[in-house]
């Protein structure tokens, strides 16, 4: 996992507005915003999600707790196979993995990354 995962990632507080965090995502054109306290991971906000939100949603003072999904399922570590990660995305739908190493975030793995590492391309 160590090889492919990306170091640099975006992340933000669940107390930052979802305004601002809607903003940041289409500015970096992210599909993912994961979402900590200090380094431990506390939940995924993805474009999805903002797509997907209830007929009604308050979007006026709202904070990206609001809207992510918390406590995500689906963390690797470090030591995790690269076609297990592969597996767990394509089981549950998901778009990319955070990569955590004794509890604290370390890393992402995206859908880009693994594809990339099958085929013996070089990061971009």
């Amino acid at each position: 996992m160590q090889q492919i995962m990306r170091r640099d990632f975006v992340c933000a507080e669940p107390e930052e507005s979802l305004e601002a965090a809607c903003q940041t995502m289409r500015l970096a054109r992210l599909r993912h915003l994961l979402v900590t306290r200090g380094d431990a991971l506390v939940g995924i906000l993805s474009y999805r999600d903002l797509l997907e939100r209830p007929k009604g949603f308050d979007w006026v003072g709202a904070r990206i707790g609001d809207a992510m999904r918390p406590e995500p399922l689906c963390v690797v570590a470090l030591d995790t196979p690269l076609g297990e990660a592969a597996d767990r995305m394509c089981r549950y739908g998901y778009g990319c993995l955070p990569v955590v190493n004794g509890g604290q975030l370390v890393g992402l793995v995206t859908e880009t990354d693994l594809l990339r590492a099958a085929y013996g391309l070089r990061p971009s």
